[in-house]
C-alpha cells in the first residue's frame, strides 16, 4: 500500500507528464505514462482511474495502433476547474481563465494608463475582470488567481515593492484584491511578469537551461536551469534590466544609473527619440528607424544587450539566450551585433558557440503564464482536488 506522500508524488508525476504530453500534442495512454514516469503499469492504471473519477483527466476514443489493443488517449480534463491569470501593465489590465487542458474559458481586457495615481482604479478593474471571467466560465471551482506585475514583489504578502514602469512603490496589491467580493476567499498571489512569461517558453524547451530576456515597457528576464525557473532568495532572479552596462550612465526609472533598461526599454528608446506614447511597442523599432538609420538603431540595442548578456553568461555558465517581447521579431537583426559583443567579453564562447534564439511567440505570455501558474496547485497536490466533489464539465 502506498504511503500518502508517495501517492501524492505519483499522482503529481502522472498529471504533470500528461500535461507535458498535451502541450506537444502527443497522444498518451496509460502505458505511455508508465514509460514517461517510470512507474509500474498497475500503479499508473490505479491512479489514472482516480484522476478520471475526479474529473481531472479525460479519456478519449480508442485509437488503433498496429495489431495490438487500441490505445485509449488521456488528456487533462476540459472545463472542470478554472485557473485565473491577471496582468497589470503600463497601458492595460487583462484577465484570462483557463482549465486544466489550457483551454480558454474566459478573457477580458481593459485599456488604462496605469500609474501611481490610478493604482486603485487598476486594482478595481482587475477585480471586475475576474468577476466577468468567472461568470463567463460558468462559476467553476477556482484553483487560484495569479497576478503578473512588471516589478519586484514581496514574497510574504504580495506587496508590489517597486514597479518603476507603473510608478508603484509599496502597493499592497494582493490585500486590496482580496477585499473585493469577486476574489474573496480565493488563493491570490502576485509575481513578476517576466518570470511568468518564461513559463510558456519552458513548456516548449523541457529540461533545457537558458537565459530569457524580454523587451517590454521595461527590460526583464529569467534564468532557467534544467527546465526549472531559478527564483533566488527573494524571488527576483533574472532582473537583467537592472544590471549595469555603463557605470554612471543614463538615469533609469528605478532611480539608479547605467542600467540596461535605461537604454533599450520601450520607455527609454521612445523618450530618447522624442516619440509620443501613442507608438505601440510592436511598432517601436520601425518608428525609430524613421528618425535615424535602422542599422544604427539595431546596433545600439544589440551592443547594449550583448554587454548584459556577456556578463550574465560569465556568471551563470550557460550557452543559450532566448529573446522575447519586442526583441523577438528583430532577433535575426540583433543576433550578429549581440554575438560580436558576446564573443569579445563572454568566456562561454571558448567552449563552443552561444545560441541566440527568439521565443516561441506565444501572444500575451505574461497573462498566459499567470494563468498557467495559477493551475500549479492541482499539479503539485492532486489529492486535494480528487477529494472535492466532481464537477460537470463546461460545454
Amino acid at each position: 500500500m502506498q504511503s500518502a506522500h508517495l501517492r501524492e508524488h505519483n499522482l503529481s508525476a502522472i498529471l504533470t507528464a500528461l500535461a507535458a504530453a498535451s502541450a506537444t500534442a502527443t497522444p498518451t495512454s496509460r502505458a505511455g505514462l508508465a514509460k514517461r514516469t517510470r512507474l509500474t503499469k498497475p500503479t499508473v492504471s490505479k491512479l489514472v482511474e482516480e484522476l478520471v473519477g475526479a474529473d481531472l483527466v479525460a479519456e478519449g476514443d480508442p485509437i488503433a495502433v498496429g495489431a495490438g489493443r487500441p490505445m485509449v488517449p488521456l488528456t487533462p480534463a476540459h472545463g472542470t476547474l478554472l485557473a485565473i491569470g491577471l496582468e497589470i501593465a503600463a497601458d492595460h489590465v487583462a484577465c484570462l481563465g483557463i482549465d486544466l487542458s489550457g483551454a480558454v474559458l474566459g478573457h477580458g481586457i481593459e485599456y488604462l494608463k496605469v500609474t501611481a495615481t490610478s493604482a486603485e482604479e487598476a486594482i478595481d478593474l482587475a477585480a471586475e475582470l475576474v468577476g466577468r471571467v468567472r461568470a463567463e466560465a460558468g462559476e467553476l471551482p477556482v484553483v487560484g488567481v495569479v497576478v503578473a506585475v512588471p516589478g519586484r514583489i514581496a514574497p510574504d504578502d504580495g506587496r508590489v515593492l517597486s514597479a518603476p514602469n507603473l510608478d508603484w512603490t509599496e502597493v499592497p496589491l494582493v490585500t486590496r484584491l482580496l477585499a473585493h467580493p469577486q476574489l474573496a476567499g480565493l488563493p491570490v498571489r502576485a509575481q513578476n511578469d517576466n518570470r511568468l512569461s518564461v513559463l510558456t517558453e519552458i513548456d516548449h524547451r523541457p529540461g533545457e537551461s537558458f537565459i530569457y530576456l524580454r523587451g517590454s515597457t521595461g527590460i526583464g528576464g529569467a534564468v532557467v536551469l534544467d527546465g526549472a525557473l531559478l527564483t533566488g532568495a527573494h524571488g527576483w532572479a533574472g532582473e537583467f534590466g537592472h544590471t549595469i552596462i555603463e557605470p554612471g550612465g543614463a538615469l533609469c526609472r528605478c532611480g539608479r544609473r547605467g542600467c540596461l533598461e535605461a537604454y533599450v526599454s520601450y520607455h527609454a528608446l521612445r523618450e530618447r527619440a522624442g516619440l509620443g506614447d501613442d507608438i505601440l511597442i510592436e511598432d517601436l523599432v520601425d518608428a525609430l528607424a524613421l528618425t535615424r538609420d535602422r542599422a544604427e538603431v539595431i546596433g545600439m540595442i544589440g551592443r547594449s544587450l550583448g554587454t548584459a548578456i556577456a556578463n550574465a553568461l560569465n556568471v551563470l555558465d550557460m550557452t543559450t539566450v532566448v529573446l522575447s517581447g519586442y526583441l523577438a521579431p528583430i532577433a535575426d537583426e540583433l543576433e550578429p551585433v549581440i554575438r560580436e559583443t558576446v564573443e569579445r567579453h563572454a568566456l562561454a564562447v571558448e567552449a563552443g558557440p552561444v545560441l541566440i534564439e527568439r521565443s516561441d511567440g506565444v501572444p500575451d505570455p505574461a497573462l498566459r503564464g499567470a494563468a498557467r501558474a495559477a493551475l500549479q496547485p492541482v499539479f503539485s497536490a492532486p489529492s486535494a482536488w480528487i477529494a472535492r466533489e466532481p464537477t460537470t464539465p463546461a460545454r
